[in-house]
Parts: C-alpha cells; structure tokens; sequence
C-alpha cells in the first residue's frame, strides 16, 4: 500500500466513524422521542371517558413501547440517556399497566 493510498483509507474510516456516531445521535433522539409520545398516548387513554379514544392511544403507546424495546440494542446510549430511558420506560410500562396491558 502506498503512502497516498493509507491516508486515503484513513480518511474513508473517519467518515465513516463520524456517520456511525451521526446514526447513533439520530437513533437516540428518536427512541427519546417515541417515549415521550407513548407517554403522550397513555395520558391521553387515561383521562378519556371516551372508550374508542382510550384503545387507539393505548395500542399506539403499546406498539411504541415494543418497539423501543426492538431498537433499544442497536442504540449506544450515553449514561446520561440510558438513565433517562430507563425512568421513562419505567413509566411508560406503569401507565401501560393501568391501562389494562399484560406483560411476560
């Protein structure tokens, strides 16, 4: 490998790395987001009289939890974020539950 070739290889790495970290930023913000809309959802299920309101936010909320739950392992978190998304997931699945939803 020439020298030109090696500093070429090198530069495609941290583009690459730097995208990497760019889509891990995005997934993160992403997942924080779709908690905080199923949080949404459940508080809009748990003040509504109306019974067909109630179930379409609530499996709303439900499909966003499960798919956190998907996402969650390709996301590298930072401790600040993982703490957040634990407190969040937490009351997420509580508010779930006093929604009637089972969980395994």
């Amino acid at each position: 490998m020439t020298q030109r070739s090696t500093e070429k290889t090198k530069h495609r790495m941290q583009r690459l790395n730097a995208t990497g970290a760019q889509l891990n930023a995005s997934n993160a913000d992403f997942l924080k987001i779709d908690v905080e809309t199923a949080l949404i959802f459940c508080g809009l299920a748990l003040e509504t009289n109306n019974e067909e309101k109630k179930e379409r936010n609530r499996k709303n909320a439900r499909k966003a939890y499960d798919t956190i739950l998907q996402l969650w392992g390709n996301v590298a978190f930072t401790p600040s974020q993982e703490s957040y998304m634990h407190e969040m997931m937490h009351r997420l699945k509580g508010d779930l539950k006093r929604l009637g939803e089972r969980f395994d």
